[in-house]
């Protein structure tokens, strides 16, 4: 028996070698594969020129392996890919790459020929040839592409697959910190995994059907594991990405599948879907549970939420200078730095301190003393640190309840809940909260000083506060206390 041959049901022979994971990358294949011969005779006798061809291009791919040490950054190229590299090398070659039509009464025609035809023979002076069709062994696709271009001219650009449609919004359009990039990374690997699953063989882009997206859809919600909400997330990534591609590519007449795509089960208001806010019973429980069990950074975050309202990775993300204790309205301020990036504009605020929340503010700053670096919690400030606190706050709320609407983001829902009974307004809600203000004189105007001062006086209320600046304590204040 020789290595790597197998006898077909028709009786012939081929040559199979599988190729080591490590160099298709490379080579760009599975397998190399070419007949034998028709009969153990014929295939014996070509045997040894097909295998030491297939033994140059293991070889060659090794080299190059060796030469850019990690094959993981070695790309796999996309028909476009090709395309787009090789014509794009022609024309540094000072040639066009789709004309190569000769006039032969036109003596800079012929003359440019010449230079083509020279310039490819010498790409293909750098591989071995075969004895007996001359041909070139071991050719990369991108030689084979530009010489044959040089040639004859390039054929018409191919059709942006699903690959490089994700190849591209990768590129241009997935930001952030490296953490970022590497999490919004995956989670776009893993929307493309689930529409080759349902689709097996995805058609190009120009191709994509409303019928395709469907599909995808209903594959998404038939795996069990995915909410309404859910898929729709997901779903927006994809069609974020389609939307990029054809742009970008100047697909003209090319439609978004995934556009306005309806999902059955959905709430329009996934927030709500997915969280209650924490009745007081349960509130009560698991904050005892914490401050009686946690560790130190997680009972004064878990302080900070209820006293403040904000999301988890705005607390746990909180360097020591974004706490104002000495101002003359106590605030955190959530803003964007190199260590974490806020959800939206409105996001970017100042939160007021009043009541526990303040208390629990002064005893973080003061423990973060003994700390080094700049975060107020340096446990859970770092790229791991939301998720981190958050399981383990959740632990905590899972000994008390096992409804999956009630979370550490329940908090949110509880401070919405508390203004709205202390009858704040919803510009004041929104500039606590963070979420989107109104108008645009809500959003342009007004300085921050003049926004601080009412949203604190709005915090004091929610929370039966007794502000000495006003010389007594109000029967509303009295009331939302008795309420508290």
């Amino acid at each position: 028996m020789l290595p790597y041959t197998q006898q077909l049901p028709s009786g012939a022979w081929r040559y199979r070698r599988p190729v080591p994971n490590k160099l298709r990358p490379i080579i760009q294949k599975k397998n190399l594969v070419k007949a034998l011969g028709e009969t153990y005779a014929a295939a014996l006798k070509s045997y040894s020129q097909v295998h030491s061809e297939f033994e140059r291009v293991i070889r060659k791919a090794e080299q190059i392996l060796a030469a850019d040490a990690d094959p993981r950054e070695l790309p796999l190229l996309t028909k476009l890919d090709l395309y787009l590299q090789g014509t794009a090398k022609i024309r540094q070659m000072g040639f066009d790459p789709y004309d190569a039509t000769v006039d032969a009464d036109d003596p800079d025609s012929v003359a440019e020929d010449a230079a083509r035809t020279s310039v490819a023979d010498v790409i293909l002076e750098d591989y071995p040839k075969d004895p007996a069709t001359g041909d070139p062994v071991g050719i990369t696709k991108l030689d084979q592409f530009v010489v044959s271009a040089l040639y004859g001219g390039a054929p018409s650009a191919p059709e942006p697959t699903l690959e490089d449609a994700k190849k591209l919004y990768v590129a241009e359009k997935i930001t952030g910190t490296e953490f970022e990039i590497k999490k919004k990374t995956q989670r776009l690997e893993r929307v493309v995994g689930h529409i080759e699953a349902a689709l097996s063989r995805p058609p190009t882009i120009p191709r994509f059907t409303r019928s395709d997206a469907k599909l995808v859809r209903d594959h998404m919600l038939s795996l069990g594991t995915l909410k309404p909400s859910s898929v729709k997330r997901e779903l927006n990534v994809v069609k974020a990405m389609f939307n990029h591609v054809i742009t970008e590519m100047q697909l003209v007449g090319c439609m978004n599948p995934f556009a306005k795509l309806p999902i059955a089960g959905l709430n329009e208001d996934p927030e709500d879907e997915l969280r209650d806010p924490l009745p007081d019973d349960v509130l009560n429980s698991v904050r005892a549970l914490i401050l009686n069990n946690a560790n130190d950074d997680l009972q004064l975050i878990w302080r900070l939420l209820e006293g403040t309202g904000c999301r988890l990775a705005e607390v746990t993300g909180l360097r020591v200078q974004d706490v104002s204790l000495h101002d003359a309205f106590p605030h955190i301020t959530v803003t964007w730095h190199e260590g974490r990036r806020i959800k939206t504009k409105a996001s970017k605020r100042v939160v007021p301190l009043v009541a526990d929340a303040l208390d629990a503010a002064k005893e973080a700053v003061e423990m973060s003393k003994s700390k080094k670096g700049t975060m107020l919690f340096a446990r859970y400030g770092g790229e791991n640190g939301p998720g981190n606190a958050s399981a383990a706050l959740m632990k905590y709320v899972r000994k008390v309840t096992d409804d999956e609407a009630h979370a550490v983001h329940s908090l949110r829902h509880n401070m919405k809940d508390r203004l709205i009974l202390a009858e704040i307004s919803e510009l004041e809600q929104n500039l606590i909260l963070g979420h989107s203000l109104g108008g645009v004189g809500d959003r342009v105007y007004g300085g921050t000083p003049a926004k601080l001062r009412a949203s604190t006086k709005a915090m004091k209320r929610a929370f039966g506060v007794f502000d000495e600046a006003d010389g007594k304590e109000t029967e509303e204040t009295r009331q939302v206390a008795e309420f508290n």
